[in-house]
């Protein structure tokens, strides 16, 4: 299940817009 979580977010991430990985981003760094 944390596999697929992973896959899904890193998935997201390619196809998610840089607004969307900024903010990812922003809540990885807090």
């Amino acid at each position: 299940m944390r596999r697929f979580l992973r896959l899904a977010g890193f998935l997201g991430a390619a196809a998610g817009s840089e607004e969307e990985q900024a903010k990812n981003f922003q809540w990885g760094l807090h």
